[in-house]
């Protein structure tokens, strides 16, 4: 009988922070990095923490990238590894929206890369990564490194209040990137109908990717299930869009061999939580075998009658969220999410087994 059991639990960090995401290095060390200031608006700078012991205890070593102030801008950097373990790459947005201004209010924002060759110890001067839209972003996966060398960088494209997430693009280095001269489009609705948020992906075999977003409609932002989609070369070109058949808004697939998959995502309706699911794909589907809660959020968001309410208010409300994990070389796994409890933004650590 399939089962999820939850080990143990606890915090990374508590200042405020939010969207993290860690990696494990051939040492053992674990990695996380998270934006700290203004909680889930994310305005500060992006910090690492790093676990000697599997996870049990953090250290905050220091700061990838640090606020700016002439002019203003925030970072929000997340961790990926090369498959050699050599090089750390800390990836995502540096946006120059002032602390006032929400996402949407279209101000610039950039993808930047920054690396580290010694273990995360120090981390190079951010590198922007070449884009083929002049948009504001929304970049919410680190640099996904595929067993082949090539490298991916994901964002969505804010090209207006009435357009937001209209595209997800991947630009593609196959050079160690050194340049980045090519770019996909993931997902994009040819009705225009839909838009897609906080992408997230995995290479679930050797050159075969698939990737999950949170799907809404345009204009109204009302969420429908959640979309994924699947490349068989390695990101170059993608398949349809198609239904996970789950609301999970943030959504994360981490492979587990084959076409089984464990799930992270978001409730939001009902009783708020973080949920950890089984499931098995194929090209056309999803099947969830079993669900369990990770994090219980507490409180009551009921769907109203004539559908779902997610507007743009409702995004400047979440109080947890962005899950996502990674397997430990000892076959466990280890989530990271943000939440508010007592008042206070901060990340939490829990560590999964899987009987499946």
């Amino acid at each position: 009988m399939a089962a999820i059991e939850i080990i143990d639990r606890g915090w990374i960090d508590r200042r405020d922070s939010s969207f993290p995401q860690a990696v494990q290095l051939p040492n053992g060390d674990i990695l996380c990095s998270f934006n700290v200031g203004d909680s889930g608006f994310a305005t500060g700078g992006s910090d690492w923490a790093r676990s000697t012991d599997g996870g049990a205890t953090w250290t905050v070593e220091g700061t990838i990238l640090p606020m700016g102030t002439d002019p203003f801008s925030s970072s929000l950097l997340k961790l990926s590894g090369s498959p050699d373990g050599n090089v750390i790459y800390a990836y995502g947005s540096r946006s120059y929206r002032r602390p006032d201004e929400r996402f949407e209010d279209g101000a610039h924002t950039e993808p930047v890369l920054c690396r580290s060759m010694d273990g995360g110890r120090t981390w190079s001067d951010p590198e922007v990564i070449p884009v083929p839209v002049d948009c504001p972003l929304e970049i919410s996966h680190g640099l996904l490194p595929l067993s082949s060398g090539r490298l991916l960088c994901p964002a969505a494209t804010l090209p207006g209040k009435d357009r937001l997430g209209e595209q997800v693009i991947v630009t593609i280095s196959d050079n160690g990137g050194h340049s980045w001269p090519q770019h996909a489009v993931v997902f994009q609705d040819p009705q225009e109908r839909l838009g897609y948020f906080e992408q997230k992906f995995a290479e679930i075999a050797p050159g075969r990717l698939m990737a999950v977003c949170w799907t809404v409609t345009l204009k109204d932002l009302e969420d429908q299930p959640d979309s994924f989609a699947i490349s068989d070369d390695g990101g170059s070109t993608w398949g349809l869009a198609l239904s996970t058949g789950i609301y999970g808004q943030t959504m994360t697939p981490i492979p587990l061999g084959g076409d089984r998959l464990l799930v992270l995502y978001n409730r939001r309706y009902g009783e708020q939580a973080i949920i950890a699911a089984l499931v098995t794909f194929s090209d056309q589907d999803w099947t969830v075998h079993l669900e369990d809660i990770l994090y219980d959020a507490g409180g009551d968001h009921k769907r109203p009658e004539a559908g779902l309410d997610t507007s743009l208010d409702e995004l400047h409300d979440f109080a947890f969220g962005f899950p996502t994990a990674i397997r430990l070389k000892d076959n466990t796994f280890l989530a990271t999410h943000w939440c508010k409890e007592e008042g206070r933004f901060g990340i939490r650590w829990t560590k999964l087994r899987l009987d499946w």
